[in-house]
């Protein structure tokens, strides 16, 4: 019978060739990985950084071992501006123990400090219930931004070319519809006022592209004004009076007398409240209510729009803010509609330096909110203002 002693030290050898082969398949998969990988221990200090992230960030992945990872990989914001140590997601994510993803791209900083935008997930390593570092996984996104940008131009050309042949189109309708061109009997005048309205809604799918476009591009001017939200508020629902009017809806408006004015851009502001308005109007029945309040929480001016309409299915909320999105249950329902209108609320609500947020429940209705605030926003320059 063989000892004991000399069969623990036959397995050891083979433990170690075991670990070895593991280590060696580990550090062959990393290798591999064609996104940027780096290990961080639970002080952000780097443990390993992967081929495809040594030649993205210029930096050589021995070199940087034990460096703080934040100090090694500086981020940068969409205007060029580097990113606070206490805002990077790394040290949430070391401290709470959840993973964190930006789809928005920041930029990552070279050693030879050029920018690239990179989409970046964070995640921790947990053992044992313990948080003992992090992984963050990367790419280069710039062909991606690239092609986005000229999706975008191309948007944006296009949409501006469709709007002068409509401008004529609609004009020379009215002249129709008027009798400038002689008597209508009936049924032409009824085909003339489809024709009409077709190409109204035309014209403002054309400006929802235009001013996406715009936005997304940056080329959107911000002219901040002192304004007062109660005032534009009904200011807007005069213009459109009609609208909640020929459906029997009531409109109820609240804000505090002593609500301030604060400095936004009072057309960009305008379009928002619009856009949640005539939602409110077509996705909710005749004799409908709509609610608007508008509020001051600390150092936030809040609007809230309420209908008690037809509601967004649970199971589609998510895409609510998505481009050309309607939900399932209006697209029989109500037949014009674009899908771009909350996108474009959102783009220029962030824009401001607001949130926006909502709760709804199919068949009950749906309420928004947007927060603005107090302090107001800077000016910013660009070449045209929203539907110009």
């Amino acid at each position: 019978m063989q000892p004991a002693s000399q069969s623990a030290n036959t397995e050891q050898p083979q433990n170690q060739i075991e670990l070895k082969q593991k280590l060696a398949i580990d550090e062959a998969i990393i290798s591999s990985v064609g996104d940027g990988l780096i290990i961080t221990d639970k002080e952000a200090k780097i443990l390993l950084m992967n081929p495809a992230a040594s030649k993205m960030l210029r930096q050589d992945a021995k070199a940087v071992v034990g460096k703080d990872f934040i100090d090694t990989v500086p981020a940068a914001d969409k205007n060029g501006t580097i990113i606070s140590r206490d805002k990077r997601p790394i040290l949430t994510v070391l401290s709470k123990g959840q993973s964190f993803t930006n789809h928005a791209a920041n930029f990552y900083v070279r050693s030879d400090k050029s920018k690239f935008p990179a989409a970046i997930t964070t995640s921790p390593i947990i053992l044992s219930g313990e948080i003992i570092g992090s992984i963050i996984t990367f790419r280069d996104i710039t062909h991606e931004k690239e092609v986005d940008r000229m999706k975008t131009e191309f948007i944006s050309l296009a949409s501006h070319q469709l709007r002068t042949p409509l401008s004529a189109i609609r004009w020379f309708l009215e002249m129709l519809i008027s009798g400038d061109a002689g008597p209508l009997n009936e049924e032409q005048a009824k085909f003339l006022k489809n024709i009409n309205d077709s190409t109204i809604r035309m014209i403002a799918l054309v400006n929802d592209l235009l001013n996406i476009s715009r936005i997304e591009s940056g080329r959107i001017m911000i002219e901040p004004k002192s304004t007062h939200l109660g005032n534009l508020l009904e200011e807007l629902l005069r213009e459109i009076k009609l609208k909640y009017q020929s459906k029997n809806q009531k409109v109820i408006v609240s804000y505090h007398p002593d609500l301030p004015k604060i400095h936004v851009d009072p057309n960009l502001i305008r379009a928002v409240y619009l856009n949640l308005l005539n939602n409110a109007i077509k996705y909710s029945p005749e004799g409908g209510e709509i609610t608007v309040i508008i509020s001051k929480k600390g150092d936030q001016i809040i609007s809230q729009v309420s209908d008690n309409g037809f509601g967004i299915p649970k199971k589609e909320q998510h895409r609510v803010f998505e481009k050309f999105f309607r939900g399932s249950n209006i697209v029989k329902r109500v037949l014009d509609g674009t899908g771009l209108g909350l996108y474009l609320v959102k783009s220029i609500i962030e824009s401001s330096n607001g949130k926006i947020w909502f709760q709804s429940e199919e068949g009950k209705g749906t309420t928004f909110w947007f927060s603005l605030p107090t302090k107001g926003i800077l000016p910013k320059k660009g070449e045209v203002s929203i539907n110009s």
